[in-house]
């Protein structure tokens, strides 16, 4: 069986399954463009009886079909089973929601992606630049099993009647709200993946800046008045390692402040980012920064 069979085979057989409970139910299969260039194949569904319109990617399941010899049968059990638990579980926001910005301005967040990489993912999107970096803008949603999100394109920001500041203000007063900053140091990050280790305290050379659901924190580096807090309590400028989309770390510019030092810490991030360490969909950047406490600037130092 080929790849593009075997998804219109499992279409059918979901849709089948589902037709019981629901006869309006149609499903339909899709690429969808992910963050950092990901293209994944989805399973999407709608029904005249639901307002929500799930997608379940099916690419997973295809390789364990091929390599792992799972039974399309037990594929097709298990992604009705995703679709009845979504239905189920979910708090979604209503489609005609979106359009009213009272009703969704509470769940709009800044996110940071890499812009070289992301440039069909941000078209026609509000975002603006820092340095090779780029910041945008999505729309939070709670889902059954965790927390998806809707990417604002200029078209929905224009429905809004808001200008691109207004959007950004909301956004920032939004995450600090919603997911505030976490700043610890790498001695206690280790505790909490091995805790039963023991990790000797590393206080004064490395922290890490992330969220407190530990998700999507590199976006903080963006935010000046979290870096200039830093930078004041321990007295110096930043070097900031983007380690992935979901933190970064930082450590005292006294530590590594010469060229050298510079690319040491390059050659470091970059390995991290290209040995399998971090997710194609969490990479961020092969790039150093430095936060200037003095000035206020980030800057890109390699």
């Amino acid at each position: 069986m080929t790849k593009n069979e075997f998804f219109e085979t499992v279409k059918d057989g979901v849709i089948k399954i589902l037709a019981d409970d629901d006869p309006t139910i149609k499903g339909s299969i899709t690429e969808v463009n992910k963050i950092n260039g990901i293209v994944l194949t989805g399973l999407s569904f709608k029904s005249k009886q639901s307002r929500i319109s799930p997608v379940v990617y099916l690419d997973e399941f295809w390789d364990k079909y091929r390599d792992e010899d799972l039974p399309i049968e037990d594929v097709i059990s298990k992604l009705a089973s995703i679709y009845r638990n979504h239905e189920k579980g979910c708090q979604y926001v209503n489609a005609d929601d979106f359009t009213d910005y009272e009703k969704i301005k509470d769940r709009i967040v800044p996110a940071l992606c890499n812009t070289e990489i992301c440039t069909d993912y941000l078209k026609d999107c509000p975002s603006e630049a820092l340095w090779d970096l780029s910041i945008y803008y999505r729309i939070m949603v709670d889902i059954a099993d965790g927390e998806g999100s809707v990417l604002i394109k200029n078209q929905l920001m224009d429905s809004w009647g808001i200008s691109y500041d207004e959007l950004k203000d909301q956004a920032w007063k939004n995450i600090h709200k919603i997911n505030p900053p976490s700043f610890i140091s790498i001695s206690d990050v280790l505790k909490d993946m091995m805790p039963t280790m023991d990790i000797p305290e590393q206080e004064g050379i490395m922290y890490v800046l992330t969220t407190q659901s530990r998700n999507g924190g590199a976006v903080y580096i963006a935010d000046n008045s979290v870096l200039q807090n830093i930078a004041d309590d321990m007295d110096m400028d930043l070097f900031i390692l983007p380690s992935s989309r979901s933190e970064v770390l930082i450590i005292p510019y006294a530590i590594a402040s010469t060229p050298d030092k510079w690319y040491e810490m390059l050659q470091m991030v970059t390995e991290i980012n290209h040995n399998g360490t971090v997710s194609t969909e969490d990479f961020l950047a092969d790039s150093c920064y430095c936060y200037l406490r003095s000035s206020g600037n980030l800057e890109k130092v390699a």
